[in-house]
């Protein structure tokens, strides 16, 4: 459905991405009121979208391949973006959820590659597969403490994503979630997430100070590998496993501090990390829990 008019005005709306709205009785726009139509009846060129107050679920591709599309107003009362809703949206700029989302399904912002801004609130329960993958042009991204998961590849090769803020309630951060984030600098994980999965942070190539917490239990295999600005990294006692390539080639990294505790060491965790100088193994530690490799590479590293 069509409607042409100035800006809609109600208090309930949840706020808008992109573009300005003429309001003053000579420039008016078109707007696209969304019902839940079939991804057929909805206009591939379409600009200005309005979610309807009824709609509780944007269902998958619903604008997918919108390239055109600037603005998204969307309403409390919506509790799920559906997969790949907005994927390949090319020309949206910012995006704000209302609370009552609760899912972001998996590729629902994907390839939305000028995709600067983007606010989440509390209440959002669960950030899907591939996400926002390769969302080039994001700068900043504060999850929710309500989100207990990022998935895998969520904000995979978001290559200007400069900030991320986690919050106490996270309990997990996904297998490539961070992956390929090539100009975020620093990290602090929460004490509630137990698992770093594999790859999560590889190639982060500017990531020069990463804090985690007491509490994390597994570093996943290569979750920092490629992370050439890193320098120093310390490992709570609460983490039994190092997995594989978990810093793989962090050339830059002189200093490692292990914790009693530490039961695993995985083939090729240090392979490469040729400036490493520091670090004493746990005799929690057996000779036979450190995988092969695990310190190739490593000239100026004595044990």
């Amino acid at each position: 459905m069509l409607l042409s008019s100035g800006a809609p005005q109600d208090n309930k709306m949840s706020g808008a991405a992109g573009g300005e709205s003429g309001g003053d009785g000579n420039n008016y726009i078109t707007w696209f009121l969304y019902t839940g139509q079939p991804n057929s009846e909805i206009p591939r060129d379409v600009a200005h979208v309005l979610i309807d107050p009824s709609v509780k679920v944007i269902a998958a591709d619903a604008f997918r391949g919108c390239n055109q599309l600037l603005e998204v107003r969307l309403y409390g009362g919506l509790e799920e973006i559906g997969y790949s809703a907005f994927r390949d949206c090319k020309s949206l700029k910012n995006f704000k959820s209302p609370s009552t989302v609760k899912k972001i399904d998996a590729g629902a912002f994907a390839y939305c590659v000028k995709l600067v801004e983007v606010e989440l609130c509390e209440g959002l329960d669960e950030i899907g597969l591939s996400a926002f993958y390769l969302c080039k042009s994001l700068k900043h991204m504060k999850v929710p403490s309500t989100v207990k998961k990022i998935d895998n590849c969520a904000f995979n090769n978001c290559w200007q994503l400069e900030e991320v803020e986690l919050c106490e309630g996270l309990q997990e951060i996904g297998d490539q979630a961070f992956e390929g984030c090539k100009s975020l600098g620093r990290i602090s994980v929460p004490s509630t997430v137990k698992v770093i999965g594999y790859d999560a942070f590889d190639g982060c190539f500017n990531l020069v100070e990463v804090e985690l917490c007491e509490g994390l239990e597994t570093i996943g295999e290569g979750a920092f590998s490629g992370c050439k600005s890193l320098k120093s990294f310390k490992v709570p006692s609460t983490v039994k496993v190092i997995g594989d390539w978990a810093f793989l080639c962090c050339e830059q990294l002189v200093e490692v501090g292990l914790c009693e505790g530490l039961k695993q060491i995985g083939a090729y965790a240090f392979d490469g990390c040729k400036s490493l100088k520091h670090m004493k193994i746990p005799s929690t530690v057996g000779i036979r829990n450190i995988g092969q490799y695990a310190f190739r590479g490593c000239e100026q590293l004595h044990l």
